[in-house]
This record gives structure tokens, sequence and C-alpha cells, in this order.
């Protein structure tokens, strides 16, 4: 519960709706302009992709504070 409310107060709700637009500019531009293979993104086919990242790499602890172990574990 603390990390929840620790993202919704630090600004993480704003932020991922943010990094969602940039991640579909960036695959419409780069991925669709340039390339050509795929369809364009949706906003919301984008924040469902940045989501399901989050949720992938959380566990691995890319894209989080480092804990601070004390020095015999």
């Amino acid at each position: 519960m603390h990390s929840i409310v620790g993202l919704v107060t630090g600004g993480g709700v704003a932020a991922f709706f943010f990094f969602s637009w940039v991640i579909q500019m960036l695959f419409n531009s780069i991925v669709v302009g340039h390339f050509g293979l795929l369809e364009p993104l949706s906003y919301w086919q984008a924040a469902g992709l940045w989501f399901l990242t989050i949720v992938l790499l959380a566990p691995v602890g890319i894209g989080t504070r480092r804990l601070h172990w004390n020095k015999w574990h």
C-alpha cells in the first residue's frame, strides 16, 4: 500500500500517462513512419504496452529504487 501511495503522490500517475504518450509518438514515428512495418498504435494501446512493461519488469527491479541491504545478506 505504501508504494501505491508514493506512486500517486509522487506524480507517478501523471508520469504514466505522459510516457504512454511518448511511447505512442515514438512507435508511430519510428516503426510506422520510417519502416512501415505495423499499424499505428492508439493512445490506449501504448498505455497498455507501457503498463505491461512495468508489470513484467518490476519484479526484477528495473526502474525501481534499490533496496539497501545490510552487508550480511
